[in-house]
């Protein structure tokens, strides 16, 4: 499947999904921008900060609250680092699966 169909896929699934709120929408739509400007490798790194602040998430709770969200419905994969340089691993699970 091509990159920018997977991506269309993506975000029809999260957008029809009446669990998730803005903030879910904002943030898989960030891990996504991020998804693509890593050449749509997965696993990829994420800096919290970065993605916080691109989804305009202002509270580490929400933050982690959302992240465990896109876990459970399973639209991530998460690997947490405590790397100070390093970051956390992120892959998009595949719609289809």
């Amino acid at each position: 499947m091509g990159q920018l169909q997977q991506l269309n896929q993506f975000l029809r699934r999260i957008t029809a999904d009446v669990n998730l709120r803005t903030c879910h929408l904002s943030l898989y739509t960030v891990l996504c921008q991020v998804w693509l400007e890593n050449g749509c490798k997965s696993p990829f790194n994420i800096s919290r900060r970065k993605l916080m602040s691109l989804s305009r998430i202002n509270s580490l709770t929400t933050y982690h609250q959302v992240i465990r969200d896109l876990i459970v419905h399973r639209y991530i994969h998460y690997n947490p680092s405590y790397h100070p340089v390093k970051g956390s691993e992120v892959s998009l699970i595949d719609p289809v699966l």
